[in-house]
């Protein structure tokens, strides 16, 4: 009887040994078309990662993108998913994704393939992004007046309508990625969670930047409940963090070209900025913040949780 019992459990391990070296594992990636999370997708592709791609309005460079993928790794499974993160309709058709084109053939929770989550979605309103029609549009400092409006009735009160915007962008769109994620992940498999934050928001990292004060109320949400995440999470062999880039090579710095007064070039700027702001002296490519993901992903980066990570070349050190 021992030995049928013996017999019958190394049966069943070796089944589920041979279900989970056929199952690839799944990555979200929101903002997973263009830029740095474009790198972050081509990375976690080499490394035999299927994809959920989210982007915001752009369909045709989201199709580019994953047929650029596609050419690199034949065999990835990749879906794209469009919407303004801050919505929750946009967030419940990624889940709706996950659930019916990714659903394992064994369909119990214990099999999901989800195993990363990378919330990079981002932008700048009015100038990376279209979709900001009513929003507080331009550089908004605390304390200078450049929050405040007049209101129909001619009363001048602060305008919170892009703050609200961030907030719900990196605020609220994290929280809700992260506790469905949670309920889709296991420990059998362990998991990762890694938002993508800004130089200029954690107090102990950089000093602040009063011309990212709208966008940092919303990043600053999400690096404090990291934190939380992080503790809740671990016990499921789950690690959450927060990766800090610096000055990235990204067409971001394009659409940014115009607003200069001086004229110059994207290139000619970006070596400025690194020759004064980066010991090590040299721009970022979107793929360097994919090995870095890649490795808080990985059984060797998942003893490390709960920190926010600059992956600046030493921007927060100046």
């Amino acid at each position: 009887m021992l030995c049928f019992l013996q017999i019958a459990f190394g049966t069943v391990q070796a089944i589920h040994q041979q279900a989970d070296s056929q199952q690839r594992p799944l990555a979200i990636i929101t903002g997973g078309t263009r830029g740095i999370g474009f790198g972050i997708a081509s990375v976690l592709a080499g490394q035999g990662y299927d994809l959920i791609l989210t982007y915001n309005t752009n369909v045709d460079a989201a199709e580019t993108s994953k047929s650029r993928l596609l050419d690199s790794h034949p065999t990835c499974h990749i879906e794209c998913v469009g919407g303004d993160m801050t919505l929750v309709s946009t967030r419940d058709k990624i889940f709706a994704c996950l659930d019916t084109k990714f659903k394992d053939n064994i369909g119990d929770a214990s099999s999901s393939p989800l195993q990363v989550l990378v919330h990079n979605a981002g932008q700048y309103i009015g100038i990376t992004s279209q979709n900001s029609d009513g929003l507080n549009e331009g550089a908004i400092a605390f304390g200078d007046g450049s929050l405040i409006r007049k209101d129909e009735d001619g009363v001048e009160r602060p305008d919170f309508s892009s703050i609200q915007y961030y907030q719900r962008l990196y605020g609220e769109a994290w929280i809700d990625l992260c506790e469905r994620c949670l309920q889709r992940m296991n420990s059998r498999h362990g998991g990762s969670i890694v938002g993508i934050s800004s130089p200029g928001v954690h107090p102990s990292l950089y000093r602040p930047d009063r011309f990212y004060s709208a966008p940092g109320c919303g990043k600053t949400i999400m690096e404090y409940s990291m934190r939380i995440f992080a503790k809740v999470a671990a016990e499921r062999n789950i690690n959450v963090n927060i990766v800090v880039p610096g000055i990235v090579q990204t067409e971001a710095w394009d659409s940014m070209e115009k607003y200069r007064q001086d004229g110059e070039s994207t290139e000619v700027m970006l070596k400025r900025l690194v020759e004064y702001l980066v010991p090590l002296k040299r721009v970022q490519q979107p793929t360097d913040i994919g090995e870095v993901i890649a490795f808080l992903c990985s059984p060797s980066g998942r003893f490390i949780t709960g920190l926010t990570l600059p992956a600046d070349g030493g921007q927060h050190i100046r």
